[in-house]
């Protein structure tokens, strides 16, 4: 049996998903399809380019509900979604 949870939360015209496994944890912001996630190197790391999963940037932070609070918290004061901007702060 699963131990799973899932957080989905509707910020402007993003959605924000939270996953929560035994085996680690994911943040996905959509539609743009930006995830964040501590699987397969137990570290986490932001995926910045949808097309290309291999490309990840490792992060500082560790803790999915402070990265979850950073992301909800840029969502809800900025009027435009930029990536870079938004990796700086998780950095």
């Amino acid at each position: 049996m699963t131990r799973k949870t899932q957080n989905k939360t509707s910020i402007g015209d993003k959605i924000l998903y939270k996953v929560k496994t035994p085996n680690g944890w994911s943040i996905i912001i959509m539609p743009d399809n930006i995830l964040i996630d501590n699987y397969h190197i137990n570290k986490a790391h932001i995926h910045p380019d949808p097309n290309n999963h291999a490309c990840r940037v490792d992060l500082s932070l560790q803790d999915c509900e402070k990265i979850y609070e950073i992301i909800k918290d840029y969502l809800n004061v900025s009027n435009a979604f930029d990536i870079e901007e938004l990796m700086r702060m998780l950095k």
